[in-house]
């Protein structure tokens, strides 16, 4: 059995030259699906679809037929021998787990992993791995008692449906727990929620390709 690679649409939004090396790299070791939400490919069962997006996996998740395991990529790719990593040559950076992988311990642990192969230093949250409750402007649990109350003004509202100005607020404070000068995420939102938020955040795959430049 093999591996097909969906790539996620919002992170070649975000950033198209590490949506280009990834898929240079990959292509050449198994086929690239297209979108993970039309893709109606009829691939074989008991292939591995890999995914670094968790509203891929979500939607991979919502489409049983496919009959495909499900592999996140920094796991796959930690695995990888012929991979060229980068060397940032010790890096510090905080490290923010994504909510939406609070079942998922087998991606924590590979993307420390992967952050060791990049020699990046990553400085750990309270609030990590599973106890992290953070993705950006999708899940977010405020302890400021300001904030609190002013989510008490928009009940059953998402936040990404909230005024921006409210959404920068929330965000704030998130990025108010970080102790260095970058954070390092592996969620799309999580990496746009430490933006909007003030923070200086990069998504662990512009690391992982090469793209940042520090």
């Amino acid at each position: 059995m093999g591996e097909i690679y969906f790539p996620s649409c919002n992170f070649t939004k975000a950033s198209p030259e590490a949506a280009k090396r990834l898929r240079a790299y990959l292509k050449e070791k198994m086929p690239v699906a297209g979108c993970c939400r039309i893709d109606s490919t009829s691939y074989p069962a008991g292939n591995t679809a890999l995914y670094f997006c968790q509203a891929c996996r979500e939607t991979l998740e919502a489409k049983p037929e496919n009959q495909l395991i499900l592999e996140n990529l920094f796991v796959w790719l930690d695995r990888q021998e012929d991979y060229p990593w980068p060397d940032y040559k010790g890096l510090t950076v905080n490290i923010q787990d994504c909510w939406r992988d609070r079942e998922h311990p087998e991606i924590f642990q590979g993307v420390r992993s992967v952050l060791q192969k990049l020699n990046v230093r990553a400085v750990e949250l309270t609030e990590n791995r599973e106890r992290s409750f953070y993705c950006g402007n999708l899940h977010f649990q405020p302890e400021k008692p300001e904030n609190i109350a002013l989510l008490k003004r928009w009940p059953d509202t998402p936040l990404y449906r909230l005024p921006e100005d409210i959404q920068k607020q929330l965000m704030a404070e998130q990025v108010e727990k970080y102790t260095c000068p970058l954070t390092v995420a592996y969620c799309n939102r999580c990496t746009a929620g430490i933006l909007l938020g003030g923070g200086r955040g990069v998504h662990l795959m512009e690391l992982a390709t090469g793209c940042f430049a520090g």
